[in-house]
């Protein structure tokens, strides 16, 4: 009678992935920064001739 008897295998958990840490608010002047030096870049391309004009 014992036979007949499936036996199953206890499935296996993958393990969980890291939980990332939250990172606390950027600081007032990021957006400042990022806005002046994109604006820089495009002025010295402009300057290069790299666009045209």
């Amino acid at each position: 009678m014992s036979d007949n008897v499936v036996k199953f295998r206890r499935i296996e958990k993958k393990p969980e992935p890291p939980v990332k840490k939250p990172r606390g608010p950027t600081p007032t002047w990021v957006p400042f920064t990022v806005l002046v030096a994109i604006a820089v870049a495009i002025y010295f391309v402009q300057r290069s001739g790299l666009l045209g004009g």
